[in-house]
């Protein structure tokens, strides 16, 4: 076999996105707000909020993590906010839409703005993204993520759009507002075009709810829409990006006219290797965000890449972490997989082996009382979690039905408690909601009927 010549950062990531024989396998870590850790005293809300501290935060993860590729910033809900949703902030995961603009029949598609340069926080976002051009443009491959047509149109529409796409009569009001939200992604790439961005990540970790009947139907005509934009239009790269387990849809997603796919731990890495080389795509993914990046230790990190290049190598293969990084991860860990990734990585002496404390008690099963229901959700977390968070409002949303009847929790697996939780039901993928104690809905977020439906039978 002919040895590849030594590669510069930026040339190994676009050959890899070529599904071309690089020297060695790219390192993405998709640090966001994570990168906000690095810098002292630095929450989430503060970090995303101030180009200064956006370039100060990509400088440090650029020294400490040595990647071929890093995103300017990893917040999925800025195109929500500039078109008119209320955020709710937390201090180290980024906002979640916390207000639907068209939940309510008061305000259709037409009455939406386009935003632009100047709306939301795209002030902050365009001037800090200039400035990592500026200075690291010529070092690494920048990537701009953006909100996927079918994430975006829930945080407009909230869960009713599951009902809309069911429903025969409001079918067509799903695809003009599918259309409109990949026309929006087309704005923002552009936007980020103009800056000067290699890569455009588009997001969609919804796509993991729904079957394939439903993307191919709604998800599949919009997003290749706006994958094309950028591929032919714009001339730049487009990866497809989806966390929770979207194996189901990965055959759909390479056939979107996109560079590459990228995926979580939920995703079985050999499965993804598979199709994606099928399709002559590039494929991206999966450390384990909690129970190995947040949680392991600096050298079961180092083990963990290992498995992962070992499985995934091969032309197009991008080693990253499932989705966004969480903000406490430890930066030992980063920074033992980048030394092993680059082949710096000789011993673990100057790291110290610990991983983070326990945080609290068990979650226990809960005692049902008849003539009542019981509800747990099962998450990654919901503030920082799209699928998490519309399964979570998916139980908000009918709990004024069933008054006195109904008692909910939500079970996070960014604790170890929740780890342990996720261990003992045997439960594989999140999100995930149990009722009585039992999983009925795995990895799919219900409709208002399908939810109805299992409390009444439950009742």
């Amino acid at each position: 076999m002919t040895e590849v010549k030594r590669m510069d950062r930026r040339e190994r990531v676009f050959k890899a996105l070529e599904c071309q024989e690089v020297d060695r396998t790219p390192w993405v870590p998709y640090a966001g707000v994570q990168t906000a850790n690095l810098l002292e005293g630095v929450d989430a809300e503060a970090f995303l909020k101030d180009a200064d501290k956006i370039v100060e935060g990509f400088g440090k993860a650029y020294e400490k993590y040595t990647p071929d590729a890093l995103p300017i910033l990893f917040d999925i809900q800025m195109e929500a906010e500039a078109i008119g949703c209320e955020l709710k902030w937390s201090k180290n995961n980024p906002p979640a839409v916390a207000t639907h603009v068209l939940e309510d029949d008061s305000c259709s598609v037409a009455d939406l703005p386009r935003p632009d340069e100047n709306s939301g926080r795209y002030p902050v976002t365009m001037e800090a993204a200039r400035r990592i051009v500026k200075l690291y443009g010529d070092k690494i491959v920048i990537y701009a993520l953006i909100c996927g047509p079918l994430t975006l149109a829930l945080h407009l529409r909230g869960v009713g759009l599951f009902s809309d796409m069911i429903r025969k009569k409001t079918k067509e009001r799903a695809d003009e507002l599918l259309a409109y939200c990949a026309s929006i992604g087309k704005d923002i790439a552009r936007m980020y075009r103009d800056v000067g961005v290699d890569v455009i990540a588009v997001v969609d970790p919804m796509v993991s709810q729904i079957s394939p009947k439903h993307f191919e139907s709604f998800v599949k005509g919009p997003t290749t829409d706006l994958n094309t934009y950028i591929r032919e239009e714009l001339k730049l790269y487009v990866m497809s990006f989806s966390c929770g387990d979207a194996t189901k849809n990965l055959e759909l997603m390479c056939e979107t006219n996109t560079h590459g796919i990228a995926f979580d731990e939920n995703v079985d890495l050999a499965y993804a290797k598979e199709v994606a080389q099928k399709h002559h795509v590039a494929y991206g993914g999966n450390l384990p965000l909690t129970t190995i990046m947040l949680f392991g230790t600096p050298s079961e990190n180092v083990a963990e890449a290992k498995r992962e290049l070992e499985i995934g190598k091969g032309a197009g293969y991008i080693l990253s972490p499932g989705c966004d990084i969480p903000y406490n991860t430890p930066i030992p860990n980063l920074v033992a997989i980048a030394d092993y990734v680059s082949g710096n990585y000789t011993s673990l002496e100057d790291f110290p082996d610990e991983s983070l404390a326990d945080d609290g008690e068990d979650f226990e099963d809960v005692a049902v009382e008849p003539g009542k229901v019981f509800i747990e959700v099962i998450t990654l977390d919901s503030e920082g979690c799209a699928p998490c968070q519309y399964m979570c409002e998916s139980v908000r949303g009918i709990l004024g039905q069933y008054e006195g009847k109904i008692s909910w929790r939500e079970s996070l697996v960014k604790t170890k408690a929740g780890i342990r939780r996720m261990k003992k039901l045997g439960v594989a993928n999140l999100p995930v909601m149990l009722i009585n104690n039992e999983v009925v809905f795995n990895n799919i977020v219900p409709t208002r009927a399908e939810l109805i439906e299992a409390i009444d039978k439950r009742l």
